[in-house]
């Protein structure tokens, strides 16, 4: 059989790969034709290149069985994993093998990721009650909702395909979806006490996910990243933040836990659990001007010793410490150096009076 030239196969039965080379200072696709096995992906097709071609095309790679997320690239325009794509499914077309576009290059089809690394390290891990009983007991319907967000095989495809990181070039406004379904993961554990509302509204952005739902068409694992994860994380954080309803709630809620007028004690039923606060947590208080607060200890008896951040223009000291009840914060940004507010405060150089 023959066909005619740039056709997916010439007269030999071989596939004509455009494949990216290059690096920082530049580059371009080169042509390769290779032979046409039954069966064969495309990452099978670079490794021919690599052994007869191209011995420096660099490349990575690691299970081929599309479990370990490393042999991502973009194919025919479309962020795919090398080894789970067929040639065949090219039929009378040229393959474009190029690296991710959202991430920095480094050479040919390899590009730097670290970047996801580094915003992993933000997110404040598993945080189970301190006194949960040792294994874990939760309802089928609890560890299945969970289980969906655990097949991620961090490829990184959804990064790369998500328009808020791929066109605007500015990670900082923005996790990216394969860290709302991490962060979805943590937040609808069952045993998770950590409440992430002001990460998502501050530092991880999620708000800036206008739902176009491309990430989760490039999954591999077809985890349902915005049906799932962005959407209840929206709804969770807008409730927490913006919602009148829930924020009188709030307010409330502490009153009717104990007797009116009267402040809960420790050991009583009712008295305000400090176990979601943690030292050095940013805090903002219910006080006039809703001053922000850094957590300097979680007191036994339900309250908390904090200093709060009084600001003058560019001049700015944290004050105290003085004590609070827990029912006194109405957010907890978590962490200091871990969320956004948190950050801006550290990159700030405050000084710290505590030490």
């Amino acid at each position: 059989m023959s066909t005619t030239a740039g056709t997916r196969k010439t007269a030999d039965s071989s596939i004509v790969l455009q494949v990216f080379r290059g690096d920082t200072s530049g580059g371009q696709e080169q042509r390769f034709e290779v032979p046409s096995i039954e069966g064969m992906v495309v990452l099978d097709a670079i490794h021919y290149i690599q052994a007869n071609f191209a011995n420096d095309l660099a490349c990575r790679w690691n299970c081929k069985a599309a479990k370990c997320g490393s042999c991502s690239a973009e194919i025919n325009g479309r962020p795919r994993l090398m080894c789970k794509t067929r040639v065949d499914e090219f039929v009378n077309q040229e393959i474009h093998v190029g690296p991710m576009r959202a991430f920095p290059l480094i050479k040919d089809l390899v590009t730097d990721v670290s970047w996801n690394y580094e915003v992993n390290k933000q997110i404040p891990g598993f945080t189970p009650p301190p006194n949960e009983p040792v294994p874990y007991r939760m309802l089928p319907e609890d560890t299945e909702r969970v289980y969906e967000y655990r097949k991620c095989i961090e490829c990184f495809l959804c990064q790369d395909v998500c328009h808020v990181l791929r066109n605007h070039d500015d990670k900082s406004q923005y996790y990216g979806p394969r860290y709302m379904v991490r962060i979805a993961a943590l937040e609808m554990h069952p045993l998770d006490t950590q409440r992430r509302s002001g990460l998502l509204h501050g530092k991880a952005g999620v708000g800036m996910c206008n739902i176009t739902k491309c990430c989760q068409e490039v999954c591999p694992e077809h985890i349902k990243i915005t049906d799932n994860a962005i959407i209840p994380l929206k709804e969770r954080m807008a409730t927490d933040v913006y919602d009148p309803v829930a924020r009188i709630a709030r307010k409330l809620r502490p009153r009717r836990a104990g007797a009116a007028g009267s402040e809960p004690q420790a050991g009583v039923a009712g008295a305000t659990n400090p176990q979601r606060f943690a030292v050095r947590d940013v805090v903002r208080l219910k006080t006039r001007g809703r001053r922000l607060a850094r957590v300097g200890s979680v007191l036994p008896d339900g309250k908390l010793e904090v200093w709060v951040l009084h600001m003058n223009g560019k001049v700015q000291h944290w004050d105290g410490p003085k004590v609070v009840r827990a029912s006194d914060v109405t957010n907890n940004y978590g962490p200091l150096d871990d969320v956004g507010i948190g950050a801006k405060l550290v990159e700030q150089y405050i000084s710290e009076d505590l030490e």
